[in-house]
């Protein structure tokens, strides 16, 4: 078997507080290959540390040998080798001692799994899994792990400066599961994230904040829920709350999919002959829902069709559209426009735009708030989006807490980076 000096290994190591205690061994991996071990051991003014205070504690026992996975070497597997105590300490009793390299009841090493938090970020987990070799269920939790560590160095200072927050409930799978997240407009980032949605779930956030933060907040935005507005108007009475221009477009998009979704079925019931009638429908399904800046060539020709074989959903598009350009008016100029396109929506007889006219016109105050705030919706866009490529991408996710902890390492700026580059 070859053998591996501790003067070449140590330079590659780079492991805080860490003593090669003796010569590197070469075994057999059951999984086939080779697995290096490397005997270590925390400095002596590390040891006997409480794992969870960190303060010293009476020696109480010594555990038999454990390993933590650490980084690759070329392509063996290393595993850095260790038998911890157990001290007895004032606060949490008899406890296993920390060790400098690895978090508490981890089997990896800190940079191991920051490694493994980065990959995940940018690649789905059976790509990392493979990659790392490690078993697909050991990624969530090792990703739990880094952003709970990343937003604990943060302290009380990661709620600090916050102006303007937006609230969204975002769906997860299939049926009623739910994620509440609350996003900085300012710096686009996710703040906070938590399982579930309603009241009590907003409550858990800002009883999360000090009361200077809880003060700072100026700005609320939602979807135009009541329980948001009850919430901010209890925890942050000065802040002014607004309803998010992401959201208000987002009423007509929806009721303009249900407008297309019926054409479609009633093109489809005409049969094989009007299959020529069907097909601009069939094909506007992407170009409906689009900014009109945004359209391709080919989108745009499909628009046309649409305008040409079906007047419904031409109108229902026209509709959305103005809808949005409204919230790019000034304050000034917008403030008739509400009205007056609720006075066009309501007798329109399009389904599902017909209640959306009562609804604008019962919310067209908030609306031009909306308006007079100069909230950009960019940044909160952008920020949705990469929340629901997340949640996309971690697909398979048993846990839903380890899914929030990478939409956190992904959306939350917690200053993740490879190791040896932080």
């Amino acid at each position: 078997m070859p053998t591996i000096t501790a003067d070449a290994l140590k330079p590659m190591l780079h492991l805080p507080a860490n003593v090669v205690t003796g010569t590197p061994r070469v075994e057999k991996d059951p999984h086939g290959g080779d697995v290096a071990v490397v005997p270590v051991r925390p400095y002596a003014g590390d040891m006997g540390r409480c794992a969870r205070c960190g303060r010293r504690g009476r020696p109480y026992d010594r555990l038999g040998m454990r390993r933590w996975r650490h980084l690759d070497v070329g392509c063996v597997k290393l595993l850095l080798e260790h038998a911890p105590r157990r001290v007895d300490c004032e606060e949490h009793g008899v406890t296993v001692e920390m060790v400098p390299w690895a978090g508490r009841k981890s089997a990896y090493t800190r940079d191991f799994e920051r490694q493994v938090a980065w990959l995940s970020v940018h690649a789905p987990r059976s790509a990392v899994s493979s990659l790392m070799r490690v078993d697909r269920k050991s990624v969530g939790p090792v990703c739990r792990r880094v952003a709970d560590g990343l937003r604990a160095g943060q302290g009380p200072g990661l709620f600090d400066g916050l102006r303007s927050i937006g609230v969204d409930e975002t769906s997860y799978e299939k049926g009623h599961t739910y994620m509440t997240a609350v996003v900085d407009h300012e710096r686009g980032r996710v703040v906070w994230m938590h399982d579930g949605h309603g009241e009590k779930v907003f409550d858990l956030f800002f009883q999360a904040l000090t009361p200077a933060q809880r003060e700072s907040i100026a700005v609320v935005t939602g979807d135009g829920a009541r329980r948001i507005d009850e919430r901010a108007f209890r925890w942050c009475p000065t802040a002014e709350r607004i309803l998010d221009g992401f959201h208000i477009v987002s009423w007509a998009s929806d009721a303009l999919d249900k407008v297309r979704t019926a054409a479609w079925r009633e093109a489809r019931k005409a049969g094989a002959a009007e299959k020529g009638a069907r097909d601009p429908i069939k094909g506007a399904r992407r170009a409906l829902p689009k900014n009109g800046a945004d359209l391709t060539a080919g989108q745009r020709a499909r628009l046309e069709c649409v305008a040409n074989t079906n007047e419904s959903l031409w109108r229902a598009y026209k509709l959305k559209e103005r809808l949005r350009m409204i919230l790019r008016q000034s304050p000034g100029e917008a403030a008739p426009l509400p009205r007056q396109w609720a006075a066009d929506a309501f007798p329109s007889g399009i389904p599902g735009f017909v209640p959306l006219g009562e609804k604008i016109a019962r919310r067209r105050f908030d609306i031009l708030r909306t308006i007079r705030s100069g909230l950009s919706n960019a940044r909160l866009e952008a920020v949705n989006n990469r929340i629901k490529t997340t949640i996309r991408m971690g697909y398979g996710y048993r846990n839903l807490d380890n899914l929030i902890a990478l939409v956190m390492l992904k959306c939350g700026r917690l200053n993740l980076k490879l190791p040896e580059r932080q």
